[in-house]
């Protein structure tokens, strides 16, 4: 076991994106009690859980015949991946795809100590009950076969991967619009209240005038709404996918992304 060739780790790679995008997905469609199809991409395939099973796979060699040390070692490389993989894809996006804040043990809402304990015990799964079969499954395949498989899964998973990102980003342009107007929503509010207290020595002491602060709104709110109803629908997919996901880097204290379009649309 663990002696494969480059298009075997492909192979489970893609068995185990969709084994945790079925089991997470059905999870959350639980917990919410309508089906979501989980995950930051559109296909049925989660990679944290792909490359998660994979490291798995990898930091346990040593000491596969120990529980104890596969349950740390699993549990180690896991919690490492998310959290990078958490970390990297906030100060990308401007968004929280998972938000642990207010689990116990957490750090910085990325990983927690449950969420670690449960890697451990998904790699203990793993390596005694789930790879052995899985392990057979893809053996079995000619390889031929499995080349061709592999590259049209990878040609489709690149092809998803442009698609969400553009969503994602298209998502995060739409935050920061929204941003931007409030700020100057704020300003100009500053702006009026200081011209009702005393209008000459606010003239004096700020060289914007609330024309100028009008016009800016004005042009902020022209770029938000500009092409909105297209951008939001892609945006709402990654929503809908994501029910959990928050945006706390910018000004805009959201606990969930909903709520931040239901606010958006009022």
């Amino acid at each position: 076991m663990y002696s494969y060739d480059f298009f075997e780790w492909i192979a489970f790679f893609i068995a185990y994106c969709f084994i945790g995008w079925a089991g997470e997905s059905l999870y959350v469609s639980l917990e919410h009690k309508k089906w979501v199809n989980r995950g930051f991409l559109h296909g049925p395939f989660l990679p944290i859980y792909g490359f998660g099973a994979i490291i798995m796979l990898l930091s346990t060699i040593p000491v596969r015949d120990s529980i104890p040390l596969v349950f740390i070692f699993g549990m180690l490389g896991a919690t490492i991946l998310e959290y990078l993989t958490g970390y990297i894809m906030e100060q990308i996006f401007h968004v929280k795809y998972w938000d642990y804040t207010y689990e116990p043990f957490n750090l910085k809402g990325y990983i927690c100590l449950g969420c670690s304990i449960t890697w451990g015990l998904c790699s203990i799964l793993l390596t005694a009950f789930i790879h052995k079969p899985t392990e057979r499954l893809v053996l079995a395949i000619p390889d031929l076969i499995l080349i061709i498989l592999d590259i049209a899964f990878l040609i489709y998973f690149t092809w998803d991967i442009i698609m969400s990102a553009e969503a994602a980003f298209g998502l995060k342009k739409i935050i920061m619009e929204s941003e931007q107007i409030q700020h100057l929503q704020k300003r100009l509010d500053v702006f009026i209240a200081f011209a009702e207290d005393d209008r000459e020595e606010f003239q004096r002491n700020l060289a914007e005038s609330r024309e100028e602060l009008d016009k800016k709104l004005a042009e902020a709110k022209e770029r938000l709404s500009k092409n909105l109803a297209k951008r939001t629908a892609k945006a709402r997919s990654i929503v809908r996918r994501n029910p959990g996901a928050t945006i706390r880097k910018h000004s805009l204290q959201f606990k969930s992304l909903e709520e931040f379009f239901n606010n958006l649309s009022h």
